[in-house]
């Protein structure tokens, strides 16, 4: 999928699923300032602990450490660091917070009907082989821009 993001940036993501062998979920951030990856040993990176990788300018991305306040927010959920169901519980925790504290810090329902809005954008353009503006979110976009996905 190719796009453009709402500051005008092009965006290139490749999925794939089950490559025997390789990482299990790789990200990589190419940017002007450097590079950040981010990894886990399974596809699902939203369960799974994620590795978090980056330098500036070029060479190797070095491993980057969590910050104490991230992992210490749910010191409830501390046992299961390093396991898939910290992950879980943590969005859990935090989905429960924001219901209680009236934010948003975690996806939502809203989140999840745009994401299937965008998912069904990719599948139009992938079987039209044209380019597919997605509709308006219900935040402003800067300047009238609005995300493009170019199929092939």
């Amino acid at each position: 999928m190719i796009g453009t993001l709402t500051s005008g940036a092009t965006a290139s993501v490749h999925i794939r699923e089950a490559v025997a062998g390789g990482i299990g979920f790789l990200w990589e951030i190419n940017g002007t300032d450097g590079t950040l990856r981010i990894t886990a040993d399974a596809a699902l990176p939203e369960i799974f602990p994620l590795t978090v990788a980056g330098v500036r300018g070029g060479g190797e991305p070095a491993q980057l450490s969590v910050p104490t306040a991230l992992t210490q927010k749910w010191p409830a959920l501390a046992s299961l660091e390093g396991g898939p169901a910290y992950n879980v519980g943590r969005a859990y925790a935090a989905f429960v917070a924001d219901l209680a504290n009236g934010t948003h810090t975690v996806p939502d329902f809203a989140d999840a009907v745009r994401r299937h809005e965008v998912i069904a954008n990719i599948e139009r353009a992938a079987a039209s082989g044209e380019r597919v503006t997605a509709q308006p979110n219900r935040t402003p976009r800067p300047e009238g821009r609005q995300p493009t996905i170019t199929g092939g």
